[in-house]
């Protein structure tokens, strides 16, 4: 008998496309009434996962002895989030990531400008630049969604999870901040969340009924963050793990206090080093800047730079040729240096194998 032949990853991908059908599933509504909560629900086991949003709505009340207004740190209302994870029980968190940074994330897309908008509009309070105070409290509303896709990205069936399945558990889990630390404990200011409504939503595909057209489940793409202190007046090192697969990397930078540094305050190439010696990448911070904005159709905040590796044309579907394979490096590094002493926020999409 001849042997099977083996499909490649784009036959396969084909074959799923024909043998699945897309579901969207809303979730049911969870609710805090004060910070420093954890909200936390078990994700159905039906299908094949390939994203997790939730819809994020509420009330914080805001109060000052004499100032009528608050300008919230950049990313607000995304900082009201402390942690998100999604939890596997093997061991593996596809996500764990701070509300801000999975703002920034979200970011690296085609229209970024819906994750941060300039205005509010009739369906609720996305982004404001400054928010209302008074010596009784002021109650302001914040209303945005985050998306966590699991999957590669919307056209290859890469990532996947198997909900399916009754060895797996998934659990989605959202850290709400402190009081204080939601709008980055301004001095002087009382801010007290009133209430949040936490609705999440799933984005499934149905199980094929043809093996062949089953997907390969043996990648996960993995989406941390980390912050390093750095001294500032010289050379900052950030190293990064090594032994997975490297899609993306999103770098924050940003002084003691927290404010954005600015391309000028960034005084040398934004560097990627490779076992303390080879520089595939050394970029001004000028430079970065524009790449990124060009390749996104959108000016990103102060402070923030984009290595995507799976940009060729559109926003994450390209393909492995710039991917950085960490596998066989002892040493990968973040390397430039800034005028002054600060946080570097580091962001990281990774590809790792199940063993």
């Amino acid at each position: 008998m001849a042997e099977k032949q083996k499909l490649t990853a784009s036959q396969r991908a084909q074959l799923f496309a024909q043998a699945t059908r897309e579901n969207r599933q809303m979730l049911p509504r969870m609710t805090a009434t004060q910070g420093a909560t954890t909200l936390q629900c078990n994700l159905p086991k039906a299908r094949l996962l390939s994203k997790v949003l939730f819809d994020v709505e509420g009330v914080v009340k805001i109060k000052h002895a004499s100032e009528t207004t608050l300008t919230p740190p950049p990313f607000a209302p995304y900082t009201l989030i402390r942690q998100i994870r999604l939890d596997l029980n093997n061991g593996f968190a596809p996500f764990a990531i701070s509300g801000q940074d999975i703002a920034m994330y979200n970011m690296v897309r085609l229209n970024p400008n819906i994750i941060l908008p300039q205005n509010k509009n009739d369906r609720g309070y996305c982004f404001q630049p400054t928010y209302v105070a008074s010596s009784a409290g002021t109650d302001n509303k914040f209303k945005f969604t985050v998306e966590l896709p699991v999957a590669l990205n919307e056209r290859d069936p890469i990532g996947l999870i198997l909900l399916q399945n009754d060895m797996t558990n998934v659990t989605l889990s959202i850290d709400i901040a402190n009081d204080a630390d939601m709008f980055g404990n301004k001095e002087g200011f009382e801010i007290t969340l009133q209430n949040v409504d936490i609705t999440p939503s799933t984005h499934t595909f149905s199980l094929p009924a043809v093996q062949e057209a089953f997907p390969d489940l043996s990648v996960i793409k993995l989406v941390n963050s980390r912050v390093e202190s750095v001294p500032g007046n010289g050379q900052n090192i950030i190293k990064l793990d090594t032994g997975t697969i490297y899609r993306k990397i999103i770098i924050y930078a940003t002084d003691v206090d927290g404010n954005p540094l600015s391309d000028a305050d960034i005084n040398s190439n934004i560097e990627l080093v490779f076992n303390q010696a080879d520089i595939n990448y050394s970029v001004r911070a000028e430079t970065l800047a524009h790449i990124n904005e060009s390749q996104l159709g959108f000016a990103l905040p102060k402070g923030m730079f984009i290595f995507d590796f799976a940009y060729q044309g559109i926003p994450g579907l390209g393909g492995s040729r710039d991917y950085v394979d960490t596998e066989k490096l002892t040493e990968f590094w973040i390397r430039f240096s800034t005028k002054n002493a600060g946080k570097i926020h580091v962001i990281s999409e990774k590809l790792a194998r199940l063993k």
